[in-house]
């Protein structure tokens, strides 16, 4: 479903930025006759593979076989929504969007940006301290006896607090930037008399970054022996910028190694992100004060396929798992559990043991569904003890009903679960057949609550997702999108003469609906309008792929263009005249026939307006 933004915004947003300028922001761009080329960020690239057409303002990469424009690259790369996308790209050129989706918690773009703006002030004016205070040696020291190296340190931005109520407002007193703002973002708090107070004094000072490495929060801790009395660990509070649930520390610098693995490591502290990037483990990112939620997962499925959880490894830690494994069954989402040896964190793993060590370690996590059988079954014998036998078994069958029944028809799925179910009957001594009539029972029930959830307005409930392939599109169907792509000004003749119901798949009548609703707008009917009307990217990669093989075709065929549409418009023309509908109804308007026979020419074709349609007979 698109957004609520008009055509004519987006082309406005596109006509405003440089494809090549963009793309060039992520990788070194170099010129290759007329085009472009760049090593490819969605995949470990050795070579430039990554073409960018820079007078069609369009990319594609063979080896990914993904491609589009400036918005689906921005997409994919930051793992954003279309709106996103073009928000982010206007605030890029400079272009104030009026029109839009509004922010669920209020207020404009600008004040927004207004509130990036006083966060980036304040992480520069701790940053600036931690370096150069003499106030701010131990925390320095504290900091280097941690044994992380300057270069990280410069790299997650740290800085210091001092102590002291008003140091952060009285500097923003000075340099004019205003207090509400500092309060708005969670650096100013209020106390009884109503007069404002800095939050954070006397601690190291962990910049928060969104995925686009703009600081939308801060956390932070206080040293060892501080005077204050104080809770370890404080972050910001929530704010339009940062939601806890829905940020992870550390994506902005992990996100890239993320996509071009397809795994994410979690793991629980700051320093731990910050050890494991310092050992080369750079695509380790962590939650914000907050167990992982359903919108981290659902976050981190934008950029990956499978999420190693690493727990300490205390008895704590252990438990955590049971908690977030349906989360990740429910997302279809794949969660391997790695335990660290001797109880330690991963920062303490990390400075005794060495990066390779642990890298070696993070293919050994084991599945988080085995990781359920075995914590669930320790400290019993299965088949001594019936009683907690049974309640070990429904807890494991609990959690695998939980899986969506989208995703049990998955192969890869399907036979990972006969194999845990064949694991089970061995635990537990239980008959294969007995534990899948278990199973089946708790899928019905979970059934049975998620129809009570989703007995909602329609309007409330998501949008099937539909994939749109190049590999879907029929020989015709391909013909006629590579004629449109190249040939502008046939594109009324096709709209005309071509109806949507003779196209099969769901790829093509996407691309041919773009044409009819900006054909209805009075919008421009060119390729390049097309492909930014999309705001699907894997329909705006295969509008590119149709592209680019049109042109290959174009240079190779001897027909013109007019005729090869001429050819597809009698093809489908002459299917029409073999329609049984169109035969029948042709055939009521002979006067000869008798009466009965027209009857049952009438009823059949009501039956198979019914059919069509979903009516039922009485």
């Amino acid at each position: 479903m698109n957004s609520n933004f008009d055509n004519q915004t987006k082309e406005r947003v596109r006509l405003a930025l440089n494809i090549v300028d963009v793309i060039g922001g992520y990788s070194e761009v170099r010129r290759q006759g007329r085009n472009f080329v760049a090593r490819c960020p969605f995949h470990d690239d050795r070579r430039p593979s990554m073409q960018i057409n820079a007078e069609r303002q369009s990319w594609k990469c063979w080896v990914c076989d993904v491609g589009g424009d400036v918005f689906s690259f921005v997409m994919q790369k930051e793992g954003m929504s279309f709106p996103e996308a073009l928000q982010y790209l206007a605030d890029k050129a400079g272009i104030v969007i009026e029109q839009g989706p509004v922010s669920s918690r209020g207020g404009s773009t600008l004040e927004k940006r207004d509130l990036y703006r006083v966060l980036q002030w304040a992480v520069g004016q701790y940053r600036e301290y931690f370096l150069d205070s003499a106030q701010a040696q131990q925390a320095r020291q504290y900091v280097e006896s941690r044994g992380l190296d300057p270069g990280v340190v410069e790299r997650f931005g740290l800085g210091f607090a001092p102590e002291s109520w008003s140091w952060l407002s009285d500097r923003a007193t000075a340099s004019k930037i205003s207090l509400d703002l500092l309060e708005s973002v969670g650096l100013l708090a209020r106390g009884t008399s109503d007069t404002r107070y800095d939050r954070f004094r006397d601690r190291l000072i962990f910049p928060i970054c969104d995925p686009q490495a703009r600081p939308i929060a801060l956390g932070g801790r206080i040293l060892p022996g501080a005077a204050i009395e104080a809770a370890k660990y404080i972050n910001c509070s929530e704010t339009r910028l940062y939601q806890k649930n829905q940020t992870l520390y550390g994506l902005h610098l992990a996100k890239d190694r993320i996509s071009k693995t397809r795994v994410a490591v979690v793991v629980e502290g700051y320093t731990d992100v910050m050890m494991a990037h310092q050992h080369g483990i750079d695509n380790t990112v962590a939650c914000c004060g907050t167990a992982l939620t359903q919108n981290h997962i659902k976050l981190l499925k934008r950029y990956c396929d499978t999420v190693v959880l690493m727990l300490d490894g205390d008895e704590a830690g252990q438990k955590r798992t049971g908690e977030i494994l349906e989360l990740f069954l429910s997302e279809s989402m794949d969660l391997r559990i790695l335990t660290l040896p001797e109880q330690l964190d991963p920062c303490d793993y990390l400075l005794k043991y060495g990066g390779p060590s642990m890298q070696a370690l993070i293919p050994e996590a084991i599945d988080a569904i085995d990781f359920k059988i075995r914590t669930t079954c320790q400290g019993f014998d299965p088949l001594l003890d019936t009683h907690r036998a049974t309640v070990a078994l429904d807890s494991v069958l609990g959690s695998l009903a939980k899986i969506p029944q989208s995703s049990q028809s998955d192969s890869k799925l399907g036979l990972r679960l006969e194999q845990v179910i064949a694991r089970l009957a061995r635990q537990f001594g239980i008959g294969q057949s007995q534990i899948k009539l278990r199973l089946g029972d708790l899928r019905k029930q979970t059934r049975r609550f998620e129809q009570a959830d989703s007995e909602l307005p329609r309007s409330s409930l998501a949008e099937p997702v539909i994939e749109y392939r190049y590999s879907e599109l029929s020989v015709v169907e391909l013909e006629l999108l590579e004629i449109l792509a190249l040939n502008t000004d046939l594109v009324p003749m096709a709209i005309e003469r071509i109806a949507a119901k003779n196209l099969t798949s769901s790829t093509a009548l996407a691309i041919f609906q773009l044409y009819l609703d900006l054909e209805l707008e009075g919008h421009a009917l060119d390729f390049q309008s097309i492909l930014t009307a999309s705001e699907d990217p894997g329909l705006k990669n295969t509008l590119v792929t149709i592209q680019q093989h049109a042109l290959l075709k174009a240079s190779k065929t001897t027909m013109d263009s007019q005729t090869r549409l001429e050819t597809l418009c009698q093809h489908w023309a002459d299917q029409d005249q073999f329609d049984p509908v169109r035969s029948q109804r042709n055939a009521l308007q002979d006067s000869t026939l008798d009466e009965q026979t027209q009857l049952d020419l009438l009823q059949s074709l009501i039956r198979q307006a019914q059919l069509k349609h979903g009516i039922e007979q009485p």
